[in-house]
């Protein structure tokens, strides 16, 4: 899921890389858009650039967010108990990076 952090410039990119190593997140490469900031910010990391790399990210992040914003609808649709809201977290966040439940 996309962490915002704010402007697309070398801070915001620098703060992004410090966030990342914080978080011990470890990826063999990193998908970013053509942008300079981003290109230094992770010179020293294997990168993927361009929008053929960053399309099914956005798309990944628009569909959580999309099934996510059920679970703040006040409609039947979607449980109002704790627990019943926790699973249904854990079956998207799996059927995401799965592609099955």
């Amino acid at each position: 899921m996309a962490y915002a952090l704010g402007k697309r410039d070398l801070k915001t990119a620098k703060k992004l890389r410090a966030r990342l190593k914080q978080l011990k997140v470890h990826y063999g490469s990193i998908s970013m858009d053509n942008w300079r900031s981003f290109k230094t910010a992770f010179k020293a990391d294997p990168k993927q650039i361009g929008k053929e790399h960053t399309a099914g990210i956005e798309s990944n992040n628009y569909r959580l967010k999309h099934r996510l914003r059920r679970a703040v609808r006040k409609t039947y649709c979607f449980s109002k108990k704790f627990d019943d809201r926790f699973r249904t977290f854990n079956m998207v966040f799996f059927y995401i990076n799965y592609g099955f439940i």
